[in-house]
């Protein structure tokens, strides 16, 4: 039975499912598919996309195709326009929060606080005033009412940890690949050929340095420890729309999305 109405727990097992779908080799896709359409979603009622993930998902409820009993749509309506101008069109949402970063000074990677940084909590990365980056991505950034790109969480690891993942790629990291795609690096050919994970791309030891130069050189942090809740992450991103951030991004940007997918079937091969 197809709906378009879920209960809290049958959303929650779609999301769990999804995710292992993602990361499923392909005779396993197909039982998980089966157990997702026993639940009654059915992503081809909603688009002509091949494959999705979570934030597909999540941004269906964002658009108030598919509702969670209980809860209001974070969305009841949005413009339509062409897709070539909707990212000039939309508005980030008005979100009411007590937000950590509304007065917050922006340092240097280098100048972040030592104790925070041995902490829990949030980051922003924000563009420098002087800083371009390539004009397909500048001209949209420069439509927004800020400069952020980017902002994360370090909720298991303390934030030098992540700061590290995301900066020195020490470890796969969703920004450090997204902004390498950004900046029209290509990952290794063929790294990720018959692996199980075929998302975490990397770049070239020679391409990894340039990029964390890059980023050391024209953004600039800002950090907040925080414990035990954070689901303000999905409300800043809501509210502040980072260029770089797709999971909770009413802005999201399907230019960024196209650019990743180009590094993974590289790195496939």
């Amino acid at each position: 039975m197809r709906k378009t109405t879920f209960t809290k727990s049958e959303f929650r097992e779609l999301k769990k499912l999804i995710s292992r779908k993602v990361l499923a080799e392909r005779n396993e896709q197909k039982k998980i598919r089966n157990s997702i359409r026993n639940i009654g979603f059915h992503f081809s009622d909603f688009s002509q996309k091949k494959g999705y993930d979570v934030s597909d998902l999540e941004n269906l409820v964002r658009l108030g195709k598919i509702k969670i009993q209980g809860e209001r749509p974070i969305i009841s309506k949005l413009q339509t326009t062409t897709k070539k101008n909707t990212t000039s069109v939309l508005k980030c949402l008005k979100v009411n929060i007590k937000d950590p970063f509304s007065e917050t000074r922006f340092f240097k990677f280098s100048e972040l606080s030592e104790s925070i940084l041995n902490k829990t909590g949030i980051y922003f990365i924000k563009l420098k005033v002087n800083s371009k980056l390539p004009t397909r991505y500048q001209n949209i950034l420069n439509k927004r009412n800020n400069r952020i790109i980017y902002i994360g969480k370090a909720q298991d690891q303390s934030l030098r940890d992540r700061l590290g993942q995301e900066i020195y790629h020490t470890s796969p990291g969703t920004f450090f690949r997204s902004i390498g795609a950004v900046l029209n690096y290509t990952p290794i050919h063929g790294h990720l050929k018959d692996k199980r994970n075929q998302k975490n791309y990397k770049f070239s030891a020679k391409d990894t340095l340039s990029i964390t130069n890059w980023l050391l050189k024209n953004t600039e942090f800002s950090i907040q420890p925080i414990e035990g809740d954070f689901s303000i992450e999905n409300k800043l991103i809501q509210k502040y729309c980072p260029l770089l951030n797709i999971k909770s991004n009413p802005l999201r940007l399907s230019e960024l999305r196209e650019d990743r997918k180009k590094c993974r079937e590289i790195a496939v091969g």
